[in-house]
């Protein structure tokens, strides 16, 4: 459901306009302007990268910490935990330096983290919050959606922390279709968003199984990829499918949504969140190893898809 949270007015920042960053940064522009309210301000290390902004009115700072400076709410997107506890630190940083202000910012991170991201974050906050110029508030905010779904907007966003619903507000529908809020505890989002690529990942696991068996039993992958078709129409499975299928498998080589490392992460991810509860995930272990091979014998710019390779080997042995 979408907020009623006025945002009207608000300063909005992003940092990390990589190829989800930049997709969500445009639309979010675009529905800021439509409404009357002041343009995106953005930074990016590339520079390159903010020339699509720029180009529509977005203003380019040249580091995060001017982002943050001249905004209400800034917006991260970035590759790992690491380099956003960098970017959060070194916005804290200037913050200490600030004139005093009662003006919140709100800092959101769409990127997908390990929980203890977002723990170590709000700790350094609540920390360092009376040193700092302005109050801050720290929201966990990761999408699910493939870069063709951020360029349509039709992203979904789970949102946990204190601002979760003025996220939500800002979000939907500028750049997602959907918000789904898990409340005050930050860490949260962090742990659905892992555990819902640990489901893409199971799937893919899952399919590359079935399709090494069906080639073995004289089925074929193709046939069984019809079935796919037919009985579960879902993009994201048809697309992974396929590409298992595709030019004998080839195409998880050349058609790159995620990377091998990238899928590596999210599952490693997914198997430290059932440890911290004592449990296990058996089928993110297999796809880890799966995964592990591809990287070992092939090559880790291909699709996360590719571990039906290492399925396939297996079958030949």
């Amino acid at each position: 459901m979408t907020s009623s949270v006025s945002t009207a007015g608000l300063r909005i920042g992003f940092v990390g306009l990589g190829t989800m960053g930049q997709a969500m940064a445009l639309n979010l522009h675009a529905h800021r302007i439509a409404n009357g309210d002041p343009p995106l301000a953005v930074y990016n290390r590339t520079a390159a990268k903010v020339q699509p902004l720029e180009a529509q009115g977005a203003v380019v700072y040249e580091s995060a910490s001017a982002v943050a400076a001249n905004s209400d709410v800034v917006f991260i997107s970035l590759f790992n935990g690491d380099a956003v506890k960098q970017v959060v630190g070194e916005i804290l940083d200037s913050l200490a330096d600030a004139p005093k202000s009662n003006t919140p910012l709100v800092i959101a991170d769409t990127t997908t983290v390990h929980p203890s991201v977002p723990t170590w974050i709000v700790e350094q906050v609540s920390l360092r919050q009376e040193s700092l110029g302005r109050p801050v508030q720290f929201s966990q905010t990761p999408v699910w959606g493939a870069p063709p779904a951020a360029v349509a907007a039709k992203l979904v966003l789970v949102t946990s922390g204190s601002a979760s619903e003025l996220i939500e507000a800002i979000a939907v529908p500028a750049f997602a279709r959907v918000a789904l809020n898990c409340g005050a505890d930050v860490a949260r989002a962090a742990k659905f968003k892992i555990l819902g690529n640990f489901m893409i990942a199971a799937i893919i696991e899952a399919m590359g199984e079935a399709f090494a068996v069906a080639d073995e039993s004289g089925i074929g992958r193709e046939l069984y990829l019809e079935f796919i078709k037919q009985m579960f129409p879902v993009p994201s499975f048809v697309a992974y499918g396929s590409r298992m299928v595709d030019q004998a498998g080839e195409a998880s080589k050349t058609q790159v949504s995620f990377t091998v490392p990238g899928g590596m992460k999210d599952v490693g991810y997914a198997i430290d969140v059932a440890k911290d509860v004592g449990m296990r995930l058996p089928i993110a272990e297999l796809a880890y190893e799966h995964l592990q091979w591809v990287k070992d014998n092939g090559d880790p710019n291909w699709d996360w898809s590719s571990l039906a390779f290492a399925l396939r080997k297996s079958a030949q042995q």
